[in-house]
């Protein structure tokens, strides 16, 4: 069943939605359908909701039954803490109720107002968690819903793109991504997001995070030089056409790929 299912990676970027929609083929990934959707400006949450419901309804009809479909989620609505581990051993419950406990008192919220996940990094032995707000969540989720899909995961859209890192050959490499008003980026031991308008250079972002600027690796072209990663690359088999505005389905890729929320 695996290789016929469509694996679909949806990334839903400010005025357009990026999808893609991958199989798994004994010689890798197969292209099977990419899609590109315009999507009309909105002023409240609620156009929001039914702007996206406008644009992708008439797209859910071209699937077929066996999909699953991953969607991207703002990493710049989401925010990552580390947590020290539990002075005594936790069974899995208890260690999710002992999460939810510390993050909520951190961020003095309501337990039932956040969404999280969790993951044990080793060596330091300590929980790095991402929490988002939960009614932003749900309101992605319903829209799920309504569009009848089977997810399989909501993912922030920097943390999709730590999917690509094994195929790079520096194993500290930093990728990079950018739209029209923000950066993201990934390495093996973290991921985020930043505005634009706070690094609006290459050279100030790796500043930003601390690494040297040969380490990071730009999806897309470089005006700067320096190293770049092709997504398609990722792709074993593709037909054209391919889209002109390739680099901006990265996520989406990413996404398609397998990404989990980590």
């Amino acid at each position: 069943m695996a290789f016929n299912c469509w694996q679909v990676g949806l990334h839903i970027q400010q005025d357009n939605i990026f999808i893609i929609a991958l199989q798994r083929a004994r010689s890798g990934w197969a292209l099977r359908r990419w899609w590109q959707l315009p999507l009309s400006s909105s002023a409240s949450p609620h156009e929001q909701d039914e702007r996206l419901l406008a644009a992708l309804a008439p797209w859910r009809h071209e699937l077929p039954w066996q999909h699953t479909v991953s969607v991207a989620f703002p990493a710049r609505r989401t925010l990552q803490k580390s947590l020290p581990g539990a002075a005594i051993t936790l069974q899995e419950h208890e260690q999710r109720q002992w999460i939810a406990s510390a993050m909520s008192q951190q961020l003095e919220m309501p337990v039932d107002a956040l969404c999280f996940d969790y993951h044990l990094a080793e060596p330091a032995g300590q929980w790095n968690v991402t929490a988002a707000q939960q009614r932003e969540v749900a309101s992605l989720q319903q829209l799920l819903r309504r569009l009848r899909l089977h997810t399989a995961a909501i993912t922030p859209d920097a943390c999709a793109l730590q999917v690509f890192l094994p195929l790079m050959v520096d194993p500290r490499a930093v990728l990079v991504w950018r739209d029209a008003s923000h950066w993201l980026w990934a390495h093996r031991e973290g991921w985020g997001s930043g505005a634009l308008s706070d690094t609006a250079s290459p050279l100030l972002l790796a500043e930003r995070l601390d690494v040297d600027p040969a380490r990071l690796v730009h999806i897309g072209a470089n005006d700067l030089g320096g190293p770049c990663f092709d997504p398609w690359s990722a792709i074993a088999q593709k037909q054209p056409p391919l889209p002109t505005c390739g680099d901006a389905f990265a996520v989406a890729i990413a996404l398609a790929m397998g990404a989990v929320w980590r």
